[in-house]
């Protein structure tokens, strides 16, 4: 079954940077520059853990992995341009 994950990074060199995001956009939806929302298993997090881990300086860069449960996704609000991602497959808690 799939999770709502937010997925977020603060990676310093640029070409590590982008690495990492053209390998998020095969998971999810990037909401912001360096925000992704990703309706994910929990094989696909592995995957995408061990990635960023392979790509990553762990001392300069941070990965962060949010689960959302359905309360908190439900209560997500955006102000400006941006829609939730929604998919009916999503594991609810």
């Amino acid at each position: 079954m799939k999770k709502f994950y937010l997925i977020s990074y603060d990676i310093s060199d640029d070409l590590k940077r982008s690495r990492v995001e053209k390998f998020l956009k095969n998971y999810g939806m990037r909401v912001q520059k360096s925000v992704f929302e990703c309706i994910i298993t929990d094989a696909d997090l592995i995957k995408i853990k061990n990635f960023v881990e392979k790509t990553i300086d762990f001392n300069t860069d941070s990965v962060r992995y949010y689960f959302l449960c359905k309360g908190c996704r439900d209560s997500v609000e955006v102000s400006g341009l941006g829609t939730i991602n929604d998919d009916t497959d999503l594991l609810i808690f």
